[in-house]
């Protein structure tokens, strides 16, 4: 009877954890909340949870759940401590990278061929499905997606190009993206230094390409910026979207855009719309998608 009441306890103590990290636990969380290795062989024999990899077991839920290999090998990074202790005493710890980044953000068709990862120390790991990039990152290159501390958009952009991906690809990725999340200056800085080996003359050049290259992301700028009476200008406002998202509403370049764009609209009461200083846009992502 007494065998029975702590098998019992133990299924719900492991339950509660799994529950506290998207229906997901490790051994060794489970030694630390009292369940034994034991317990958890037989849990997963009865169908309870199931061994997603070396370590690492899952409820249904977080089985089949979204992103659930990569979550599995988060996890299986660090088994030792609970997922809310990483986010909170080192979220750079490891945070999802590169191609692995770009398909939890949602965003292009660059399939990773490995799990990947970037962290600030050196750390091995025998899983062939996962690669382990060391590298400095900053808690303004990270956020949080799905669960999972993820490289924000403008650091997987720059990433993926300074991997040397197919330019296209990373344009296609960067026209998913939702224009508000998108901080432009950030992500100006980040291909400053990339931009020379790539044929761009600076960040902001680079950026135009990959604007001018996304038919996706420039319909999202045009939604974003274009409302109500303004609509009627969306064909001569498209081709000066470069110009106004990259440079400030002081700059000439800026006046110039605004200026061309009064030139082209065909009604009279546009004109003072048009000729109107907007902001220049920009976005900080940060928190969950």
């Amino acid at each position: 009877m007494r065998y029975n009441w702590c098998m019992s306890k133990m299924v719900t103590v492991a339950l509660d954890l799994a529950s506290e990290q998207g229906g997901m636990l490790t051994t060794q969380q489970a030694l630390r909340r009292g369940v034994s290795r034991l317990a958890l062989s037989r849990l997963a024999d009865q169908g309870v949870i199931e061994r997603l990899a070396h370590g690492v077991y899952a409820t249904a839920e977080g089985a089949f759940g979204k992103n659930s290999a990569l979550k599995a090998a988060w996890l299986s990074l660090d088994p030792h401590r609970f997922a809310f202790e990483r986010m909170e005493d080192d979220p750079a710890g490891f945070t999802v990278t590169h191609r692995s980044a770009a398909e939890l953000w949602g965003i292009g068709q660059l399939i990773p061929d490995k799990i990947e990862f970037v962290s600030t120390s050196r750390k091995r790991t025998r899983r062939e499905d996962v690669r382990l990039r060391r590298r400095a990152i900053t808690s303004d290159d990270i956020t949080i997606v799905e669960g999972l501390p993820c490289t924000t958009i403008e650091r997987t952009i720059a990433d993926l190009i300074d991997s040397h991906e197919d330019l296209s690809l990373v344009a296609d990725a960067f026209g998913d993206t939702t224009f508000g999340k998108v901080d432009f200056d950030r992500l100006r800085a980040l291909l400053d230094p990339l931009a020379h080996r790539n044929g761009y003359e600076n960040g902001s050049d680079f950026v135009r390409f990959l604007m001018s290259d996304s038919v996706e992301f420039e319909r999202s700028v045009v939604a974003s910026m274009l409302s109500g009476p303004l609509k009627p200008l969306m064909d001569s406002f498209r081709p000066q979207l470069p110009h106004l998202v990259l440079n400030p509403p002081s700059s000439p370049a800026f006046k110039k855009a605004m200026a061309d764009i009064a030139k082209q609209a065909s009604l009279e009461e546009f004109r003072p719309l048009a000729q109107a200083p907007l902001d220049n846009p920009k976005g900080a992502q940060r928190g969950d998608r």
